[in-house]
């Protein structure tokens, strides 16, 4: 395995600091297939090592790895983050992996990472993974504490790991209020898996399921429940999330 870290064009002549993970037997003219990988809300790319931990993994299977810093988050410039502005993200990093050579492309969004997979534009993707994600609206008591000054003007909210806090405005309610979801979630025709803990407490499996529901409903999408994970997975919680992607990558990749 090597990493290497990158800085991605996106817009506003921006970068995104990011870290791609090769296989042992990279090469440039014959590209093996990669999965990009999108933080969550507060997060970034490395998830306090979940998603370092999954890329090795993923490299003895054969597969490239991308994480990457949304806008406003992880070692990028502090500006406020909403869910169009990352959608946007996304869209700028994943043409920038195909600009690499690469053309089996999946992508896996953890929690409001889900969200930012479902709202942008991907076409081609082979297929969707999400992780605990943040699909339908609901406010659990922290965020209620962040909303209840955001009126006022921007708030700083802690990040994780070593990074400066995020920054939200009214631009990030609003932008997740005017987002239909539910026809979004009809058309993700791809190959999706989703992984969820039943002991997920910000992210309720039951908000899960419902979600699920809207999706085609086919052989090429799937509900894994992680018994007694919560949002936060980690030791054997996290080798479960990976062992159920690994599974799935190698039926679609």
């Amino acid at each position: 395995m090597e990493e290497k870290k990158v800085l991605i064009p996106s817009v506003n002549d921006k970068k995104l600091h990011g870290v791609i993970y090769f296989t042992l037997d990279e090469n440039p003219l014959d590209r093996p297939p990669i999965l990009i990988m999108c933080h969550g809300f507060t997060g970034d790319k490395y998830e306090w090592g979940r998603f370092p931990k999954t890329a090795k993994v993923l490299n003895k299977e054969g597969y490239d790895v991308l994480i990457f810093d949304f806008s406003g988050s992880g070692e990028n410039k502090r500006e406020t983050i909403n869910l169009s502005k990352q959608a946007s993200d996304i869209e700028n990093v994943y043409e920038w992996v195909k600009n690499q050579g690469y053309s089996k492309i999946a992508v896996l969004g953890l929690s409001f990472g889900g969200q930012t997979v479902l709202k942008a534009s991907l076409p081609g993707i082979t297929t969707y993974i999400f992780w605990a994600p943040l699909l339908l609206l609901h406010t659990t008591g922290d965020q209620a504490d962040w909303f209840k000054d955001i009126a006022k003007g921007p708030v700083e909210i802690p990040s994780s790991g070593e990074f400066d806090p995020i920054i939200i405005d009214m631009s990030f309610v609003t932008d997740m209020g005017q987002f239909r979801v539910k026809p979004a979630l009809k058309k993700l025709y791809s190959p999706t898996l989703i992984v969820q803990g039943t002991k997920d407490d910000k992210v309720p499996l039951d908000l899960t399921k419902k979600a699920f529901s809207m999706m085609p409903q086919d052989n090429n999408h799937k509900l894994v429940e992680i018994q007694n994970a919560t949002h936060d997975f980690e030791e054997k919680h996290l080798q479960e999330f990976i062992e159920e992607t690994v599974n799935w990558l190698k039926n679609y990749f």
